[in-house]
């Protein structure tokens, strides 16, 4: 038992030396992220359609 205390001591000072980004810079990189996704969810619906077209032009 007292490996998990040491470990979970460990690893609350270790998570104290992160350096953190504040609240305007997750707002920012996850607008990014969530940009990001749209536009080659986007881009890969439209080649999934030209995809299906093609094989419905060639195999029906």
């Amino acid at each position: 038992m007292s490996n998990f205390s040491e470990y979970y001591q460990d690893a609350k000072k270790e998570l104290k030396k992160v350096h953190w980004p504040d609240k305007p810079k997750v707002i920012e990189t996850t607008a990014i992220v969530m940009g990001c996704t749209a536009v080659f969810a986007i881009y890969l619906w439209f080649v999934d359609i030209g995809i299906s077209w093609i094989f419905n032009k060639l195999f029906y």
